[in-house]
């Protein structure tokens, strides 16, 4: 797989975006690649996923996507800052950029201190909507439903709310500025809030987006507030559930789409160094409909039509969670890594169609057969999974720079790509990351890809430890089984191998041979030289018994001086081994090596396995036998 930056020379436009409402992600997503690919810009998105008020580990490691994207090369970027929520992640991002950009930026819809901003002229249109509703409706008591505190499109439109308040000489009470959550959550609290006040009623209700508009109407229809006889709900963006439920909602119509290609247009000059004197605003228009009492037909949306979107938005959603629980059951079948690619494979289009996709890991492998990652994505990466045009392909190259990641013009050279990064990480450490290309610029990410990610995420570090504990634990199994001080198996590990083997020697009908050794002296060196002259004794021995030991055999250590074996006579006599081991001992004896005298008396017994046999049995005769040399080695040393 080539990894150098667009061999092409194409130029790479970076899009730092916080995934959002779906529909509105993907009108912004599509415009901005269609007129990407129309001016032959490749388009690269760094999509994070925060959910707001979450102050979790694994939600902050979506700052670790800033420090990855190689901003240092990008040509030129846009930033959607109004997509994320938390003060750490913005803050994030801009000292990125300001450390890092030598490139034109821009701010897409909200005016982010010196950054060049496209935006709408929406918040201003919050003054026209009080103006209506003071005017044509006749409303007094109009109350302001903002979003969370510090959100500059909220706080701009509760600007302008204030001062047209105070311009047309209307009261604000206390129970008429409440801040939301600029989602679906609030709408309860919010109603209590606006209503806690029987002497001051609002009449009307200016929300600061759709999605809180419409969770209040949905609150004060619940408590038999009509809509809009009895309350007057506005909102802005006008979102696709604006008109596909009644009351259809009055709103604030932005067009995402004249935004995103404003957005290219001012990106290509500022790429070509053109001078750009101003940008005037996107226009918004406002769309008077049923939760104001504006009945116009134009702006309603028919019954069949309403269907077709509600079918294609719940045919997506409904197949979603079981498709990703049969996914993760998937996942947890894996036992290798291969295993785990494949499946990755077969489940490749599972939320959206792929054209291509990569996988790379951050991190090393350790030497428990796991892999070490950090909280950051490493310099240098390995990719592990190359997908394109519903084959998976051969990967060449082992490893590569971050800084070199910019992979897009692999294939197809001649064309501009849109490009979704995701990072792969858990509540602590970055795994790696993804790079998808999707079959239709009309796709984007959504939840269900998150989940997606995610899994894939979990799965990765989950083999990896899984490996590394395995790794351990067969560790930990030989240490069971092993004599620390010499390395020889065990009293266990002798047991366990012979228990193995006898069926095949009952079967076999072959002669085995169980030979004892107990080492003579011991108790003389340790108390006339020492434990640790001991020990040298011990370990010289049991290099000596291995080493003869036949390699279809087994020796153990299975005592301080006692050492067993047991083997097939047909490949070695005991007689022989015997030998060969008080050969050797006496040339170390010889040489003078040692401060003692290494002696060893040895036993053996042989016989055929069959059903009735105890090795137990075959251990005892070997003993009778190795006594009686033991004897003959007292005599002599009386002698």
């Amino acid at each position: 797989m080539d990894t150098e930056i667009t061999k092409s020379g194409r130029k790479n436009i970076g899009v730092f975006f916080n995934c959002s409402e779906v529909r509105f992600q993907r009108k912004f997503c599509h415009a901005l690649s269609s007129a990407a690919k129309k001016m032959d810009y490749n388009l690269l998105f760094f999509m994070t996923f925060e959910v707001i008020d979450d102050e979790s580990d694994f939600n902050k490691m979506n700052e670790k996507m800033m420090k990855f994207a190689p901003i240092e090369h990008l040509d030129a970027i846009i930033v959607a800052y109004d997509t994320f929520d938390r003060p750490s992640i913005r803050q994030v991002l801009e000292d990125e950029i300001r450390a890092r950009a030598t490139c034109p930026v821009i701010s897409f819809r909200e005016k982010y201190k010196d950054f060049l901003c496209i935006s709408s002229n929406a918040n201003d249109a919050i003054i026209n909507i009080i103006n209506h509703l003071a005017d044509y409706h006749h409303c007094k008591n109009i109350a302001f439903m903002a979003g969370y505190e510090d959100h500059y499109d909220s706080d701009e439109r509760l600007k302008r709310y204030l001062e047209t308040m105070k311009a047309k000489g209307l009261p604000v009470y206390d129970n008429f500025v409440f801040h939301g959550d600029m989602w679906r959550f609030k709408g309860e609290e919010a109603f209590r809030y606006f209503f806690q006040d029987p002497d001051h009623i609002p009449e009307a209700i200016v929300c600061a987006n759709d999605h809180m508009a419409r969770a209040l109407s949905n609150a004060a229809i619940e408590h038999g507030v009509r809509v809009p006889e009895d309350l007057k709900i506005t909102g802005v963006d006008d979102i696709a559930e604006a008109v596909e439920y009644h009351p259809t909602l009055t709103t604030v119509s932005v067009d995402l789409e004249g935004m995103a290609e404003r957005t290219m247009e001012v990106a290509d000059k500022l790429i070509n160094h053109q001078y750009i004197k101003n940008v005037i605003a996107v226009p918004a228009k406002i769309m008077y409909r049923e939760s104001c009492g504006c009945y116009g037909e134009e702006v309603m949306v028919s019954y069949q039509q309403q269907l077709n979107q509600y079918y294609e938005r719940m045919s997506h959603l409904l197949g979603q969670p079981h498709n990703q629980t049969m996914f993760q059951i998937d996942l947890d079948g894996c036992n290798t890594m291969e295993e785990l690619l494949d499946t990755i494979q077969r489940n490749v289009d599972l939320v959206v169609k792929h054209k291509s996709l990569y996988i790379c890991l951050s991190g090393e492998e350790n030497e428990n057969g796991g892999r070490t990652f950090s909280e950051d994505v490493m310099d240098v990466v390995h990719p592990i999974f190359a997908y394109n045009k519903g084959q998976r392909l051969e990967i060449q190259n082992k490893s590569f720079r971050t800084d070199n990641l910019l992979m897009v013009d692999v294939y197809e050279k001649n064309k501009p790509k849109t490009i979704y990064f995701s990072l792969l990480h858990d509540s602590h450490n970055c795994i790696g990351f993804m790079a998808s290309e999707f079959d239709s610029m009309k796709d984007t990410v959504d939840q269900y890809y998150f989940d997606w990610v995610l899994k894939i995420s979990l799965a990765l570090n989950k083999h990896f430890i899984s490996a590394e504990l395995k790794h351990l634990l067969e560790q930990t199994k030989q240490k069971s089984l092993t004599d620390f001080m010499t390395g020889m198996s065990n009293r266990r590990g002798f047991e366990m191998w012979v228990s193995k083997n006898t069926k095949e020697w009952i079967a076999s009908k072959e002669e085995i041979a169980f030979m004892t050794l107990d080492l003579d002296g011991l108790k003389k060196i340790n108390d006339n030289l020492g434990h640790e002259a001991g020990d040298m004794a011990i370990v010289t021995a049991s290099k000596i018994i291995k080493k003869k030991c036949p390699k279809s055999g087994i020796c153990a250590r299975t005592g301080g001086d006692e050492f067993l074996m047991v083997f097939p006579a047909s490949k070695a006599s005991p007689e022989e081994v015997a030998a060969k081991i008080e050969s050797s001992m006496q040339r170390k004896n010889a040489a003078g090596a040692f401060p003692f005298k290494l002696s060893i008396s040895q036993g053996w017994y042989i016989t055929r396995m069959q059903r009735t046999t105890r090795v137990e049995d075959c251990l005892a005769e070997s003993d009778k036998k190795m006594y009686e040399m033991k004897d003959l080695h007292h005599q002599d040393e009386t002698l």
